[in-house]
């Protein structure tokens, strides 16, 4: 027994509209079988047919595409046409598992901000340095405006900066750095294997808003005291690099800033 299937349950066995199959139908990739008293059906034959339009059509192929596979494509034609949807495929693939792990990088500033306001005793991240040292915060904002130009994963560097303590207002210093975990999910370790890095064992930790890139005065003040009621003694150098930023009506309204002030031994 022939099988025979009307517009509606050749609709509801492939999963589409009625209206697709209408659609098919004008464009002449499909023509439904009509009986002596008008009856339309689509046939076993054309449902296969169909079944390989919409996996076509998955793949992103052009009704345009699909016809000249069925009128005039040879095998040849339809191996050189699946070679070239396979390269556009795994270029697509390789986008977004290069997307998907810039968005791991941006998920742990998220979890850092939602420690807003909370002072803790911590070790920071092995971090690397991904820039020459620089004693100038918009000299190392341009190094990152064109190292994230030249690498794909450098828009992750944070622009770092490090106050240290000494006569005529202690000494400044920035550069690009990426945290141990950023470099290993945007996989940057070959790049990463002669940069020089560090780690701070011991500091008072926080994440706090700013007007800024950088640190308040006040949030500074707010960590010595802290760190007095702890009973530990601050070497007076302080780590931070900016994490994200609100704005209103496109202006600069506040940033959260992470913050690490190492405790003396």
């Amino acid at each position: 027994m022939a099988y025979e299937y009307t517009i509606g349950e050749a609709a509801k066995f492939l999963g589409i509209s009625r209206d697709a199959l209408r659609f098919y139908e004008r464009k002449n990739l499909v023509a439904p079988e009509k009986k002596e008293n008008g009856y339309r059906f689509y046939s076993k034959n054309q449902i296969s047919v169909l079944t390989d339009i919409i996996f076509l059509r998955k793949l992103q192929c052009s009704l345009q595409d699909i016809q000249a596979m069925y009128e005039d494509g040879t095998p040849e034609y339809w191996v050189k046409f699946l070679e070239l949807r396979i390269k556009e495929e795994q270029e697509q693939i390789k986008m977004h598992q290069q997307l998907l792990r810039q968005l791991k990088v941006s998920r742990e500033n998220g979890k850092k901000m939602a420690q807003l306001n909370q002072f803790s005793l911590q070790s920071s991240p092995k971090s690397y340095i991904f820039s020459e040292i620089m004693e100038d915060f918009d000299q190392a904002q341009n190094e990152w405006l064109r190292g994230s130009r030249e690498k794909q994963g450098l828009e992750h560097c944070y622009i770092h900066e490090q106050q240290m303590p000494g006569a005529e207002g202690g000494r400044y210093q920035s550069y690009l750095l990426l945290e141990e975990f950023a470099v290993k999910t945007l996989g940057l370790e070959e790049q990463a294997k002669s940069l020089p890095s560090f780690r701070l064992e011991q500091c008072v930790y926080t994440v706090a808003k700013s007007k800024s890139m950088s640190p308040e005065p006040e949030t500074i003040s707010q960590m010595y005291g802290w760190a007095k009621s702890q009973g530990l003694t601050l070497t007076g150098e302080i780590h931070s690099h900016y994490l994200w930023s609100y704005q209103e009506s496109g202006k600069w309204k506040e940033s959260y800033v992470e913050i690490y002030m190492p405790v003396a031994k």
